[in-house]
């Protein structure tokens, strides 16, 4: 265990948060703007987990930078809109508290912690058929974060090795080719960072002012719980005591029997750090906690690049733009597209695993498809038009050639191309209805030469292709918790004393995504919730 801030001696506090991604950090800042001596305990040897690593967009309704945008969001829009999302796998109760706080959060984050978002006004929620949908102003990216303000304490930030640019940035390029790297490059030497980090960046500077203790190389064994009511918690095998403890330490998807047991193996990668083993999922069922949404994760296409890793431990990429803009295709290993290409990360896996379930071939591989009009236009992940194609992409003078190489059946990929090609120059996807809604057309090209800017025919040689396999960021179940996140018994009173947010606890929206910055923002909704609520009454209400 390593401190970097606050007193190594101290055994005993008012709080205890297990991880230091943004909710565990906001929770460990709200506790300590309070006034409670507050500790934080990051497994890995950086600060920021998962969400250091992410876009960094956080997704809250009725929030008040969309408000000064003169943005108008009805919170009982907005609630019926997460009640469709969560499917009836959250309690309403909970999900109004998403809805009631999520502006007080942000109102939070930027008075005590410095930490400010810009709304991204015509983004819109990723089930714009839903009742309650947004056309915007739901989801906000972090502003460009200075590490000077952390000092010494920078180089301990977890970030991604991705150049720092913003959503607003990304959208006002258009296309990987135009981006002024140079400029980026600059950005990063200078200490600046974008998305997950500077969304952490913040919070961690606002908990190092407060005097939060911060502990990395620090995992959790147990929760101390005499007679049922917490204590503390032992970390290696030590025992520091406080009568609140908040987990923020992450999903179990990278722990190989928790995803047997609720997976079925269905999640072939993920691109977390190596350390969420689900540790607050044994702690809690060892205390008698309720666990719900154990089945569900927050899912995307992802490819497998070699030498790609995160800790020394092989991780997947997302696959976003790369099959969003026009000119490219998903099919399946008959050559035939299974589902609108176009559409959100989460739910295009579940239509996958659909097509899945009905093929006899185990775990079945998805393709992605595109020609070399989209290679030009856009590239593809790190890959330029007129440089050597790398080796994980496969590359052929037609369309049969490249099925071939594939290992997908040519005919049906001739097929497939054939009348998708029609489609796309007449401006209407009949079998998929791709581009059809506006969450389709936010991720178009707006320069499209075609009537939707979501479609354009692959008949530009040579071909080009890769296998995609189902990747997730994180598992989304866990403890349940109540409205002011804090962890429910299996009879349905709260466990003194313990609170769960975040990956670690039943997530608001396990079973479905409300749109970009889905996972963060009601994360820390909940997390603002628990840092009020720690070391007050614990009576159920």
């Amino acid at each position: 265990m390593r401190f970097l801030t606050g007193d190594a001696e101290r055994a005993d506090y008012d709080a205890i948060v297990v991880g230091s991604g943004a909710a565990g950090l906001l929770a460990a800042a709200v506790a300590a703007e309070r006034g409670l001596k507050t500790l934080v305990l990051e497994k890995a040897p950086l600060v920021g987990g998962t969400s250091a690593i992410s876009a960094g967009t956080v997704w809250v309704p009725c929030n008040p930078y969309a408000a000064e945008q003169g943005i108008a969001d009805d919170p009982a829009q907005a609630a019926q809109y997460l009640r469709a999302v969560a499917d009836g796998g959250t309690a309403p109760a909970v999900l109004d508290a998403i809805v009631r706080a999520g502006g007080e959060m942000l109102d939070f984050a930027r008075e005590h912690c410095g930490l400010l978002f810009d709304s991204v006004a015509d983004y819109p929620d990723y089930r714009p058929s839903f009742p309650g949908a947004a056309s915007g102003g739901r989801s906000l990216q972090p502003r460009l974060f200075d590490t000077g303000r952390l000092g010494d304490l920078g180089v301990l930030l977890r970030r991604d090795p991705v150049p720092p640019y913003t959503m607003g940035e990304f959208k006002a390029w258009g296309s990987w080719n135009n981006f002024p790297w140079e400029e980026l490059r600059a950005r990063a030497a200078a200490g600046i960072v974008a998305r997950g980090a500077a969304l952490v960046g913040p919070l961690f500077a606002a908990c190092a002012e407060r005097g939060v203790t911060i502990a990395v190389d620090a995992a959790v064994d147990e929760l101390l719980a005499p007679d049922g009511v917490i204590a503390g918690v032992v970390v290696e095998g030590v025992e520091v005591r406080a009568p609140g403890v908040v987990l923020a330490s992450g999903g179990f998807e990278w722990d190989a029997h928790l995803l047997e047991s609720h997976l079925d193996d269905r999640l072939r990668t993920r691109c977390s750090p190596p350390y969420n083993t689900g540790d607050a999922h044994r702690m809690v069922t060892a205390l008698g906690a309720q666990l719900a949404n154990l089945d569900q994760a927050w899912w995307a296409p992802m490819a497998l690049l070699p030498g790609e890793e995160r800790d020394g431990r092989p991780i997947g990429r997302l696959i976003r733009t790369e099959r969003q803009g026009p000119g490219t295709i998903m099919v399946n290993r008959h050559g035939r597209r299974f589902t609108d290409e176009s559409q959100n990360y989460n739910t295009l896996v579940r239509t996958y695993f659909q097509m899945a379930a009905d093929d006899p071939q185990p775990d079945p591989p998805m393709y992605v498809i595109f020609d070399q009009r989209f290679l030009d236009r856009f590239g593809f992940i790190t890959h330029r038009g007129g440089e050597p194609v790398p080796e994980w992409l496969t590359a052929a003078p037609t369309v049969a050639g490249l099925a071939d190489v594939l290992g997908v059946d040519a005919a049906g990929l001739e097929k497939t191309i054939l009348r998708f090609n029609e489609q796309a120059r007449a401006g209407s996807d009949d079998d998929f209805q791709r581009g059809a809604d506006r969450y389709d057309r936010y991720g178009g090209d707006p320069d499209n030469p075609y009537p939707n800017p979501c479609l354009a025919p692959l008949d530009v040689p040579p071909y080009y292709g890769m296998p995609l396999v189902a990747g997730a960021f994180g598992t989304s179940g866990g403890a349940v918790t109540d409205e002011h996140a804090r962890v429910l018994g299996a009879g349905g009173a709260t466990i003194a004393g313990l609170y769960a947010v975040g990956n670690a606890s039943s997530h608001p929206v396990a079973r479905g995504y409300p749109g970009a910055g889905g996972t963060l923002g009601p994360a820390l909704t909940m997390a603002y919730s628990a840092g009020l609520s720690i070391g007050e009454s614990d009576a159920a209400e």
